[in-house]
C-alpha cells in the first residue's frame, strides 16, 4: 500500500468526505470514478496521484484556484469535469493526461492554456466557455478527433487557421466573443451540424456553403448587413437565427431551405420579406418583429405548418388568417 493512498485517505477525512468514499484503502486505490462536485473544496492534494485507476473525475462547482501537478500523472483519466471553479491556470504538464477524451473547464478564470495542452490528441469533447481566453495557439489543429467544441464567452478577437484538420467536428460554439472575422478553415469542416456565432462583431462571413450538413446556424447579434454567400447550399438547415443584425433584405435563395422549421429575422432593418417565403413548407416558427415591414408576402398563406408568428413592432402589420397558427404576438 503506497504512502500516497494513506495521505489521500487522511485528506478525505480532513475534508469530512469519509462517508462518501470507500474506507478500505484497497478499494480507494482501485477507484475508477470519483465525484467531488460541490464539496466547497479550495484545493486538491498532491496525493490524488495515488488513484491511478481513475477514469472519471468530477470536481465541478468547487472553489479550486489551481490543480495539483500530480493530477497529470493519472494516465487512465478519460473524463475530467472541472466546471465552475476559480482556475486561473492549468499545470504546465497538463498535456500528459494523454487518455483524456472529455474535458470540461467551463466557468473558470483561465487566461491562457499551457503549450502541452495541445498534445491532448484524443479529445473528442472540449468545453472552455466562460473563461478569459484571448489566444489559441496554431497547435490547436493537433486536436483532430474533436467532435464538440465550446469556446463561447471568452475574449477571442481572432482565431488561427486550425479547423481544416477537424473533419469530424459536428458542434462548434464561438458565441459571445469579439470576433470580427472567421478563419477560412471553418469552411473545411465537412461534418458540422451546429455553428453558433451569436454575439460577435462579424460584418461579413467566409463562405459557409460547404456546410451542407448544417442543421443549426446562429448568427444573431452581429453587425451583418447582408448574407453574402449562397445560403441555399445549406440544404439540411432547420434552425436559422439572424436576429439583431443590420440586414435590410434577405436573399430569395433563403426560400430554397426546404427543411427550415425556425427562422428568426427580428430586430433588423427589413422593409420586405421574399415573396417566395411560402416555399418554406416546414416552417414552424417565424419571428420578424422589430423591423420596418409594412406588409407580409401573400405566400405566407402557404405556410400550413406555421404555429408561432412574431410580427410586433413593425408598421401596423395585421395578423394573417392562418388556421394552423397557435400564437401570434398581435391579435
Amino acid at each position: 500500500m503506497s504512502e500516497s493512498i494513506r495521505d489521500f485517505a487522511h485528506w478525505i477525512k480532513s475534508q469530512g468526505l469519509e462517508h462518501t468514499l470507500p474506507r478500505e484503502l484497497s478499494k480507494l486505490e482501485s477507484l475508477t470514478t470519483l465525484d467531488l462536485s460541490r464539496k466547497k473544496l479550495k484545493s486538491l492534494p498532491e496525493s490524488i496521484n495515488a488513484l491511478q485507476n481513475l477514469s472519471i473525475l468530477k470536481i465541478s462547482g468547487n472553489r479550486l484556484t489551481e490543480l495539483p501537478q500530480s493530477i497529470c500523472t493519472l494516465k487512465n483519466l478519460r473524463n475530467l469535469q472541472c466546471e465552475n471553479n476559480l482556475l486561473q491556470s492549468l499545470p504546465e504538464n497538463f498535456g500528459e493526461l494523454s487518455s483524456l477524451v472529455i474535458l470540461n473547464l467551463n466557468g473558470n478564470q483561465l487566461t491562457t492554456l499551457p503549450q502541452s495542452f495541445y498534445a491532448l490528441s484524443k479529445l473528442t469533447r472540449l468545453t472552455l466557455a466562460v473563461n478569459r481566453l484571448s489566444h489559441l495557439d496554431a497547435a490547436f489543429r493537433n486536436l483532430k478527433k474533436l467532435l464538440h467544441v465550446s469556446l463561447d464567452t471568452n475574449y477571442f478577437e481572432s482565431l488561427p487557421e486550425v479547423f481544416g484538420s477537424m473533419q469530424s467536428l459536428y458542434y462548434l460554439d464561438l458565441s459571445f466573443n469579439k470576433l470580427t472575422t472567421l478563419p477560412k478553415s471553418l469552411g473545411e469542416i465537412k461534418e458540422l451540424e451546429t455553428l453558433i456565432l451569436e454575439g460577435n462583431l462579424l460584418q461579413n462571413l467566409p463562405s459557409l456553403e460547404a456546410h451542407d450538413m448544417l442543421v443549426k446556424l446562429n448568427l444573431a447579434s452581429n453587425h451583418l448587413t447582408s448574407i453574402d454567400f449562397d445560403i441555399s447550399k445549406l440544404e439540411d438547415l432547420k434552425i436559422l437565427s439572424l436576429e439583431n443584425n443590420l440586414l435590410e433584405s434577405v436573399p430569395n435563395t433563403l426560400c430554397k431551405l426546404s427543411k427550415l422549421t425556425s427562422l428568426d429575422l427580428s430586430a433588423n432593418r427589413l422593409k420586405s420579406l421574399p415573396e417566395c417565403i411560402g416555399n418554406l413548407l416546414h416552417l414552424y416558427e417565424l419571428d420578424v418583429e422589430e423591423n420596418l415591414l409594412e406588409s407580409l408576402p401573400e405566400s405566407i398563406q402557404k405556410l400550413t405548418n406555421l404555429k408561432n408568428l412574431f410580427i410586433a413592432n413593425n408598421h401596423n402589420l395585421q395578423k394573417p388568417d392562418l388556421p394552423t397558427l397557435e400564437y401570434c404576438d398581435i391579435e
